[in-house]
Order: C-alpha cells, then sequence, then structure tokens
C-alpha cells in the first residue's frame, strides 16, 4: 500500500510541478513562524505582536516556539500566528 501511494504522490508531483513548490513553501513559512517574535507579559496568558493593545510596557520578546512551549495561548485581539 506504501509503495501505491508513493507511486501515486511521484506521478502527482510529475505532472504538477507546482505542487512541490506549494509545499515546500509551506514548510518554509511553517519554520518562519516557529521563529517569529512574539511578546508575552509577566501576568498574562497569553502572547502577542508588537503594537497590541493588551501589550504593557513590561512586555518581554520570546520566539514563537518557546511561548507555545511556556503554555502560552495566541491573543485573539491581534491574532498572532498558531
Amino acid at each position: 500500500m506504501r509503495r501505491l501511494l508513493a507511486a501515486f504522490a511521484l506521478c502527482i508531483s510529475l505532472l504538477c510541478p507546482g505542487a512541490l513548490a506549494v509545499r515546500a513553501q509551506q514548510a518554509s513559512s511553517q519554520r518562519d513562524k516557529q521563529s517569529q517574535t512574539v511578546y508575552i507579559t509577566r501576568s498574562g496568558k497569553k502572547y502577542h505582536l508588537d503594537g497590541c493593545r493588551y501589550l504593557t510596557a513590561n512586555k518581554t520578546a520570546i520566539s514563537l516556539k518557546d511561548a507555545q512551549k511556556q503554555g502560552y495561548t495566541p491573543c485573539k485581539v491581534c491574532h498572532p500566528p498558531e
């Protein structure tokens, strides 16, 4: 079954070379999101984009990946990446 799926994927990629470019772009975009800088506050449980109205003067820059690892969730106002 795996061989059949692999062969099918190969045929599709040969017929639609743009599909591979889209997939590569999506993977690159995902990596970029994980290295993106977001902001947290000492007392909050959300991460924010710079300029969010809920950020205070005590904002701390952190990578999106680290914010997610620490249990922060995205702000529903500024809509940072998830």
